[in-house]
């Protein structure tokens, strides 16, 4: 078990151990906290995970409000949100957006399935 230990400022030590449902970032444009995937951190394409920068869904869609997201972006967001266990969520926008594959969206539906996926994450916590 991984697990961290912190020392109180009386001298005591804390154990916790890290867990799936207890490991939290703070999001690096907004500093709100956010729960985290460990493993998705460590197989991240990063230099240094423990440096990772961190973006909250909410800053991911302000993100996208402000350009017109590429299918690369979609691409990229989906797999990272199948990645963190939204699965079923990705899968039920397929259905409603009569698509069996991110590749068959228009130009034009972009923003829109961007704006949908990152509602379905929001709408889970």
């Amino acid at each position: 078990m991984l697990y961290i230990k912190t020392k109180l400022g009386d001298g005591r030590i804390v154990r916790s151990g890290i867990q799936e449902n207890n490991t939290y970032a703070v999001c690096s444009e907004c500093g709100k906290e956010i729960p985290i995937h460990l493993g998705e951190v460590f197989s991240a394409d990063n230099a240094d995970p423990l440096d990772a920068d961190i973006v909250c869904p909410e800053c991911t869609r302000k993100h996208f409000a402000k350009q017109k997201p590429s299918m690369e972006d979609i691409v990229l967001l989906a797999t990272a949100l199948c990645r963190f266990g939204y699965s079923k969520q990705i899968l039920r926008l397929y259905d409603e957006f009569g698509i069996s594959a991110i590749q068959e969206l228009g130009v034009q539906d972009y923003g829109v399935y961007a704006e949908a996926l990152l509602s379905a994450v929001s709408d889970r916590n």
